[in-house]
């Protein structure tokens, strides 16, 4: 295996790009090379619409509390510090009664 270097970066002087803010959500999202960031602030009471795509995503709770529900499974806890790699092809989505905040990673842009 190879792994690339690539150049150092500040983390605050990279770009953030607002892609939704309404009732339900705040999404932001910053290019990395060839991957995404993007940030989710899920309001109380709210859930994503859910989707599949065929490539893996990374999600990582970083604040409050929710549930991340894959294939309509019994959910699994996103709360700060988890981590769960979700497949490709997988239908997901977050739910959450109090709000949460998490981060995903996947490779390209957002499609």
């Amino acid at each position: 295996m190879t792994l690339q270097a690539t150049p150092p970066v500040e983390f605050a002087q990279l770009e953030w790009r607002e892609m939704a803010n309404d009732d339900r959500y705040v999404i932001r999202d910053m290019a990395i090379d060839s991957f995404t960031l993007s940030e989710t602030q899920l309001r109380a009471g709210q859930s994503t619409r859910g989707h599949a795509h065929p490539w893996p995503e990374v999600y990582m709770g970083t604040a409050g509390s929710g549930t991340l529900y894959l294939d309509g499974d019994e959910g699994h806890p996103l709360v700060p510090g988890s981590r769960y790699i979700v497949p490709g092809n997988v239908h997901h989505r977050v739910s959450t009664e109090t709000g949460v905040t998490f981060t995903c990673v996947f490779e390209g842009p957002r499609r």
